[in-house]
């Protein structure tokens, strides 16, 4: 960056008129500017605060204050009229455009258009937020030479749901980094390492079940209803995707999602792939019957009725039926 400016200066000494005693060019010290002429016809560099005349542009065009460039004179980026005011000094229509920037000899360098992330690496180097997305920054020292889908050169994401300090110039913990305007993604599936890459990817939101929305603790996977999966939530972030173990007798176990808990099959729903009974009497063996009680697909009884011996139903029931017939057919009744 020194010899960056040196070269400029050294140039500028060399080649160019130094425009001091222009009393309308007003240069800060310390600061980089670029300041459009008040008749379009080329601009001033500012450097060490002293303006320094540029040479002038080509024949058939004006500087564009907006772009910082040469233009064809009459285009659409002709914007001549627009952001000059006639006494040299460069008017934004937009004063929040003008955007600053500390060099590494930490010298305040501004431009009235913000550079791009490739410029801003190129010229000061080093680590600096994504200016939408907390998530997700840039390190100038990272250089893809295949940049993964859904990214670009020199950007890095943290991994979910870490979220970029700006004051560390480091991934820290979700709740203890200040976004300010920059989006803070709580679902997982929104940061792009996590987004399919491929055509036979996994979709994501069965891999990181969403948990906007949720409350903290284990909570029914939205994609995966009556498994043996869930989802592990805080603060609306998903913490991990889990799933029911066997039950004390060895069992298999899905997650209902009304209960919201790890059940076993017998209280699974038929449709759903469970093994709950009907509703009724049921003949297990000879000697065993058992009554469901049940109401809006929840058991809430079971009775287990012991018969020493299933003669004795028909012996009773042949009795009842002789004493009401008599030998010649006629009823006793």
């Amino acid at each position: 960056m020194i010899e960056y400016i040196t070269s400029l200066y050294a140039l500028a000494a060399a080649t160019l008129v130094i425009a001091g005693q222009d009393e309308l060019v007003k240069c800060t010290p310390g600061e980089y500017h670029i300041i459009g002429k008040a008749d379009c016809t080329g601009y001033y560099l500012c450097v060490f605060g002293n303006p320094v005349e540029m040479p002038p542009c080509p024949p058939g065009s004006v500087f564009s204050s907006s772009s910082n460039v040469c233009v064809s004179k009459g285009s659409i980026y002709d914007d001549c009229k627009k952001t000059t005011d006639g006494s040299g000094s460069h008017i934004t229509e937009s004063p929040d455009q003008a955007q600053c920037y500390n060099s590494v000899e930490n010298n305040h360098i501004c431009f009235s258009v913000p550079l791009s992330p490739e410029e801003r690496c190129n010229m000061f180097g080093g680590v600096f937020p994504h200016p939408t997305e907390c998530q997700a920054f840039y390190n100038c020292s990272v250089r893809y030479t295949w940049i993964p889908r859904f990214f670009e050169q020199h950007l890095v994401e943290c991994p979910y749901p870490q979220l970029f300090n700006t004051e560390t110039k480091k991934c820290d913990h979700f709740e203890i980094v200040k976004c300010g305007t920059r989006t803070e993604f709580k679902d997982g599936c929104q940061y792009k390492t996590n987004m399919c890459k491929t055509s036979h990817c996994m979709p994501c939101n069965v891999r990181l079940p969403s948990c906007e929305g949720k409350r903290d603790g284990i909570n029914v996977h939205p994609v995966r209803l009556w498994t043996p999966f869930y989802a592990v939530c805080y603060k609306e972030r998903t913490v991990k995707q889990d799933r029911c173990q066997a039950d004390v007798d060895g069992r298999a176990q899905l997650f209902h999602p009304e209960k919201n808990e790890c059940v076993s099959l017998d209280m699974i729903p038929r449709e759903h792939g469970g093994m709950m009974p009907e509703c009724g009497t049921k003949t297990i063996s000879d000697d065993v019957i058992v009554t469901f009680i049940a109401r809006e697909g929840n058991i809430l009884a079971r009775s287990n009725v012991l018969l020493e011996k299933r003669s004795m139903i028909r012996e009773a029931d042949a009795f009842r039926k002789k004493k009401r017939v008599d030998p010649v057919g006629n009823s006793n009744i």
